[in-house]
């Protein structure tokens, strides 16, 4: 119990969030929770909801990254795997084909610390109807080719496996392969891998059911990182967004997290609801149209969310309280009552946010821990957005060619912030100390600045 306790608190004071940490504390978030176990539950018993996928809008510092891995959890006890990536310059929304892979990257099947796709291919081709029922379904001609030489296991496995994780064959591999495994060339139509990506994507939906998973649950963070790219690149990021949301995944459940500030300083400010589809239309894209206005109707309806009760940020910070004493084997000479009025003489605004009372509570009983008073908190710096600029248009995207697509810097909010050297901190200027035990010189004394 001491060594979880430890990790969990550590988690907490970093601010980098993990299942485990985040299936102990929930902070507040059940009904969220509740309600996506409901639709995993549709999904299960194949009654797929109406629209599949659920926008969080929170304010920075309010738990959003938290309550992503308090999903994971859940869909994890259900026996489903969990893909989750954070949207980046390297993860850009308004390219499949380059978010494809991130996805496979980080896809998780339940009960492995180890990424990947592997087991789920494997296990799906020991279905011996696996191809006639793949006919059925409308995949397209490439992925058939992909899955017609995987079944037969044989010349080129290797090499089909790395394509369905992402690393594309060309044309000509995929031919070759095919050829030596088929004694024919296969039947290709023309097409891109900006538009192949989302048919991987379908073709990973059916072969995570056919592998004998419950669903497949997507979580995608930084989700207001599509603010910075230009009006190009974000009408495709919505288009390729809407996509996913009416794509007809039918084992597909997905999550998406933004910060608040998204709503009026890029959906609002810069009119997308108008602007976005007709860029599209304009350029004959009048099919990924419908998938944008989809997506941003989604946004626009994302309700913030609910601002935690005094009785929920109590039961939290016992919660810490109690966390903290058994993580350090020591008893704090007050109760998590008295520690809740302590955060609040630090931080007496209504409008403080989750990750303050969170860091506020660690300091607290910190400092209590090491030199057995209470601290002196000169400075409680409030929490603020970041700023979602434009970024201007990009022609090349690490080294191939863009589609008018915006750039982007990297930006870390909502649990962590990049420091200088590219480290990512815990959010208030602290590089990694954070896994520190309490009691180490370097990672807090009595009286401090607090940054949060």
């Amino acid at each position: 119990m001491t060594g979880r306790s430890k990790f969990i608190v550590e988690g907490l004071r970093s601010g980098v969030p993990y299942r485990d940490l985040a299936k102990t504390v929930a902070f507040g978030r059940e009904r969220y929770i509740d309600s996506v176990k409901r639709m995993m539950e549709g999904v299960e018993q194949g009654r797929a909801p109406k629209l599949p996928s659920l926008v969080l809008r929170a304010n920075y510092g309010e738990g959003k990254t938290h309550l992503l891995h308090s999903l994971w959890g859940a869909a994890e006890d259900r026996n489903w795997v969990v893909s989750f990536v954070s949207l980046s310059k390297e993860t850009p929304l308004d390219r499949l084909d380059y978010l494809y892979p991130k996805l496979m990257e980080n896809t998780y099947i339940p009960g492995s610390a180890q990424p990947g796709v592997a087991f789920i291919v494997a296990r799906a081709l020991e279905n011996q109807l696996l191809l006639p029922e793949a006919r059925t379904i409308g995949m397209s001609a490439r992925i058939m080719a992909v899955l017609d030489a995987l079944v037969v296991h044989d010349e080129g496995y290797d090499e089909l496996l790395a394509d369905v994780t992402g690393n594309f064959l060309s044309v000509a591999d995929l031919k070759r392969i095919y050829r030596q495994n088929l004694g024919r060339a296969p039947q290709l139509t023309r097409s891109s891998m900006k538009d192949e990506a989302f048919e991987y994507i379908r073709l990973i939906d059916w072969l995570i059911q056919k592998a004998g998973f419950a669903g497949w649950l997507i979580l995608i963070d930084e989700v207001e990182l599509v603010g910075k790219l230009g009006k190009g690149a974000r009408s495709q990021a919505y288009a390729n967004m809407g996509r996913l949301i009416e794509g007809k995944l039918p084992h597909t459940l997905c999550v998406w997290a933004l910060a608040a500030n998204f709503f009026s300083d890029v959906l609002i400010r810069r009119n997308d609801r108008e602007e976005c589809p007709r860029w599209l239309s304009a350029r004959q894209k009048e099919e990924r149209a419908p998938w944008s206005e989809a997506a941003l109707d989604a946004l626009l309806e994302a309700k913030l969310l609910d601002p935690l009760t005094v009785t929920q940020i109590k039961a939290l910070v016992q919660q810490i309280h109690e966390l903290h004493q058994e993580a350090y084997a020591w008893s704090a000479p007050f109760d998590g009552e008295d520690l809740y009025e302590q955060v609040r003489r630090f931080a007496p605004t209504q409008d403080t946010r989750l990750r303050t009372y969170v860091r506020l509570s660690l300091a607290i009983l910190d400092v209590w821990y090491q030199h057995g008073e209470p601290p002196v908190i000169e400075y409680l710096d409030p929490l603020q957005d970041a700023a979602l600029d434009e970024q201007p248009e990009r022609d090349m995207v690490d080294g191939k060619a863009g589609d008018g697509g915006g750039g982007g810097e990297d930006l870390w909010h909502g649990d962590g912030q990049k420091d200088g050297d590219g480290r990512k901190d815990g959010g208030d200027g602290e590089t990694d100390e954070a896994n520190s035990e309490p009691g180490e010189p370097s990672m807090i004394t009595r009286r401090l600045i607090f940054h949060d």
